[in-house]
């Protein structure tokens, strides 16, 4: 198999399971604890996280003569955000546990890094779908799907409790269908 066909083939797996992961997490967090959510919900997302760093590059790698400066930047940011969103999430699922973690959470280092990765992330995505949508490789609009997804995401933080999970809903809803439509893409040019 060449390397071509492995980048397409494994990076699209990746990109759709990592997008069936990310809106089933945050589905399984629905009723859970409002801050932390579920441990299953939470370990979800850190699997989401995990395999959605193989899909940033895949997808990356089968557009990157066309992307530019933009699309390196997009996805080097939203490696960066999903990598330290990972730790997060474990952090979240010791709190969906019933473990104390708000010394982890709050202020420091620590707070910094994850208001950092969310930024990252939401960033990253959001220029990755740009140049995705310019470069002509993929179905320009699953591209386009990635900006308002991580938009409807991030505005999730000026909600509280059932409000801020619902809109994570949406927003993860509309990154899955992204990611997935991405992931096709792969999987068909692979």
């Amino acid at each position: 198999m060449s390397s071509s066909n492995l980048v397409g083939r494994g990076g699209g797996l990746a990109s759709a399971v990592a997008g069936m992961l990310l809106l089933l997490g945050h589905l399984l967090d629905q009723g859970g604890d409002p801050e932390y959510g579920t441990v299953l919900g939470s370990s979800a997302l850190l699997a989401a996280h995990v395999v959605l760093v193989f899909a940033l590059v895949a997808l990356y790698a089968a557009q990157a003569e066309r992307v530019g400066v933009l699309g390196a930047l997009g996805m080097i940011l939203s490696v960066v955000g999903t990598t330290l969103a990972s730790g997060t999430a474990l952090v979240e699922i010791a709190g969906a546990s019933g473990v104390e973690v708000d010394a982890v959470t709050g202020a420091g280092l620590s707070g910094a890094l994850s208001l950092l990765g969310g930024l990252a992330f939401l960033v990253g995505l959001v220029l990755l779908g740009i140049a995705t949508m310019r470069a002509g490789v993929f179905p320009r609009w699953a591209g386009g799907l990635l900006i308002p997804g991580d938009a409807v995401y991030g505005a999730a933080s000026f909600f509280s409790g059932s409000a801020a999970s619902m809109v994570e809903v949406v927003g993860a809803s509309i990154t899955c269908a992204a990611l997935v439509w991405l992931g096709l893409g792969l999987l068909s040019r692979g």
